[in-house]
């Protein structure tokens, strides 16, 4: 099928089934255009860019362009008209050599490698998932031009059907060898045999795979487009979002028709399949003292309910120990605790117990703990840990061969590790939403409400458009679903441009202050440590981040470090430090939304204070540091602020110019609105949330 001599035997006999006359005139075709209306239709083997059942594919409604090519190899864009009801028939319209025409193709391209009758048409290596269907404009499909007008075009590829069942695919990848030499994706020489489009493909100018690169839902099926062959050597590989891959491989051989599809058998991956990938790891724990009401979860042998903090959903079926404050577990009895699905397999686990007898732990993949399982010993009072990883199991359970009282029961998964640390005695839930899900076309790579817009598509952590941008979004070591923070760095400046978090109770506890400076790992570019002359500023604070020590660690990353002065700015009575107070008395039972963040250019205060850009080495200083925050007014509404009206939020700005003013304390002077923020920033903030009342800010609101 993909022999060069076939496709020039093909080739010989194009011009005298596609040209517009017999003989071409003497001058130049493309000097003289003429306006025409052109007919597209479907014959038997049907065309176009989204499957509609089978292998039927249907003219989209609006929009489409198809490129005409002339006997010169010139390049012409003719638009869509109009479509039929059915959509099996779509008129196109523009200007055209009046004489010479060969081909028309769609989708439309912007210039032609044409000659000798064939024609260079490109399906991509990497391809966008579309469930059940293909991305539009993606399937490439030729027609002779016709002296009346008429186009019947037909494809020029076949498509490869794939489902997988597992969750978190975010590529899935299909390679083969065709047996004729040629390539699976990439650049082909496509010609006409009067009857249907052929098409050679070459391994040098193309690939022998096609990859699906996306989210990837389990269940659904996807099509890849793909050149026409008989393949073997059948690879398909699935990467998920950690990075781990799972490879099959298909015996026998794949034959792939034009304009046909076909489907590979579903791949039903489990975690055994998995390999390698970077697993950041982590714990999840649940204490008996963080319940807000104990007999509200602990009802008794028998009786589980589910608990969920910050970590996830825990099954707890235990009888109310209240002498010790602890679950007890019972042998004999329907008495266990079963920990979240955590992210990977679990490799240890962690039991502090209150006994005062000894007895054996027995831990398992299910509540009744049968199966593989393993055992270990207690004795009194103490933490014990226990080595799980044989299990391999993403969920555990643990039972008590004797009475056993249990204060905090921990699990660690991946290559996490586990600090204890403070009990909270009354904990909060969480900031919402914490859903760390992508979306492509979003105007920041996460919904959470207090990111301002940004672009990388492309997720390398480089701006799309301004290349001295780089991005991290840093979750919680100790809780890795769950933010810490996200910031934006200039390169060039070598400081933070702005940093963005969720203020609220649950980052909260008693793990002091770290002082573990470093480079933030996520940041791809050079940054620096500290600034002679200059004190090392956090833009989030060490105090707002003490739930655990490893969650304090993170906010001393470069990137959240700004270089500021100490003497009246940074310490305690100076202008900014006195900002940090009132940013601290606006917390509450609502997440506070905050955006910290630096200005470089000449800025002049509303006081008329002027701070001129300075560099200190190859460190821009900021001129004016800012704070910009967003949450309910009320505070307790228990909403979403992106499911309140304007009228229901608060939001301000508040910026100091960068100099020594001790004892200075936040003032409506310094207030200004979000707005005016974005024009002198060139930033757009809180673009999550649509009611933001971004134009208005209210001294009173603000308790000023």
């Amino acid at each position: 099928m993909k022999t060069f001599t076939r496709i020039i035997g093909c080739a010989l006999s194009l011009a005298a089934v596609v040209s517009c006359t017999d003989s071409f005139p003497e001058q130049d075709a493309a000097d003289k255009f003429v306006y025409r209306e052109f007919a597209a239709a479907i014959q038997t083997s049907p065309t176009r860019t989204g499957l509609a059942s089978g292998t039927n594919v249907l003219w989209d409604e609006a929009g489409e362009s198809i490129s005409i090519i002339d006997a010169q190899g010139g390049c012409h864009t003719l638009m869509q008209t109009g479509v039929s009801q059915d959509r099996t028939l779509a008129r196109f319209a523009g200007e055209v050599p009046d004489q010479g025409c060969e081909f028309a193709v769609y989708p439309a391209i912007s210039e032609s490698d044409y000659g000798n009758g064939l024609l260079s048409i490109s399906i991509p290596t990497v391809q966008e998932p579309v469930p059940d269907s293909f991305a539009t404009g993606t399937n490439p499909a030729i027609s002779p031009v016709s002296q009346e007008g008429s186009l019947y075009f037909q494809n020029i590829c076949g498509i490869v059907g794939f489902t997988v069942n597992a969750a978190d695919v975010t590529s899935i990848r299909f390679s083969a060898d065709e047996i004729s030499g040629g390539a699976l994706t990439g650049t082909a020489s496509v010609g006409h045999d009067g009857t249907v489009p052929v098409c050679m493909s070459e391994l040098d100018k193309g690939s022998s795979y096609v990859e699906l690169s996306g989210d990837i839902e389990s269940g659904r099926r996807y099509f890849a487009l793909v050149y026409p062959g008989t393949y073997r050597n059948l690879e398909v590989c699935f990467t998920d979002s950690k990075g781990r891959t799972a490879s099959f491989t298909k015996n026998g051989e794949l034959k792939v028709e034009r304009s046909g599809a076909v489907n590979i058998t579903p791949f039903n991956i489990t975690e055994n399949d998995w390999t390698g990938g970077e697993l950041p790891g982590g714990f999840a724990s649940l204490t008996y003292a963080e319940l807000p009401n104990p007999s509200t979860y602990v009802k008794g042998y028998g009786t589980p309910s589910t608990y969920t903090n910050a970590y996830g959903a825990w099954t707890i079926c235990a009888y109310n120990y209240t002498l010790s404050s602890a679950f007890q577990l019972n042998s004999g009895k329907e008495a266990y605790i079963g920990s979240p699905v955590m992210e990977g397999a679990i490799k240890s686990v962690v039991i502090k117990n209150v006994s005062d007898r000894t007895g054996n732990f027995i831990i398992g993949t299910n509540p009744a703990v049968s199966g593989s399982t393993v055992s270990g010993a207690f004795s009194n009072e103490g933490t014990y840990t226990y080595d799980v990883s044989s299990l391999n199991a993403r969920q555990i359970f643990v039972r008590a061969s004797t009475v056993a009282h249990i204060t905090e029961f921990t699990v660690v998964w991946g290559a996490g590790s586990y600090e204890p640390g403070p009990e909270d005695p009354d904990p909060d839930p969480g900031p919402e939403p914490d859903v760390p899900v992508p979306n492509p076309d979003a105007e920041t790579d996460y919904g959470w409400f207090e990111l301002p817009a940004q672009t990388d598509k492309n997720a390398d952590g480089i701006d799309d458009f301004i290349s001295d941008y780089y991005y991290s979004h840093t979750f919680r070591e100790d809780a890795p679903r769950i933010r810490n923070f996200s910031c934006c760095y200039s390169k060039s400046k070598m400081q933070p441009v702005w940093v963005a978090a969720p203020m609220h109770s649950s980052y909260k506890g008693n793990s002091g202050r770290t002082d573990a400076y470093k480079a933030d790992p996520k940041i791809k570019c050079e940054q620096t440590s500290k600034v002679a002359g200059y004190t090392r500023g956090h833009l989030l604070g060490s105090s707002d981040r003490t739930v655990s020590a490893p969650t304090n660690r993170q906010v001393f990353y470069y990137s959240n470090i700004g270089a500021q002065l100490q003497t009246g700015f940074n310490t305690g009575g100076g202008a900014w430090n006195n900002l940090e107070s009132l940013t601290d008395g606006q917390w509450c039972s609502d997440t506070l939304y905050q955006v910290i963040g630096c200005i470089f250019t000449t800025f002049t205060d509303k006081y008329g204070n002027t701070v001129s850009p300075k560099k200190v080495d190859n460190v821009q200083i900021p001129t004016a540091y800012y704070k910009v925050m967003l949450r309910t007014k009320g505070g307790n509404t228990g909403k979403r602020v992106d499911q309140c009206s304007a009228s229901e939020l608060k939001c301000a700005a508040f910026i100091l110019a960068h100099r020594s003013n001790a004892g200075h304390k936040p003032a409506a002077t310094d207030m200004y609105t979000v707005s005016e923020l974005e024009d002198l920033t060139g930033l757009r903030f809180f673009v999550n949330v649509p009611n933001a009342p971004k134009e208005t800010a209210v001294a009173s609101d603000w308790n000023l």
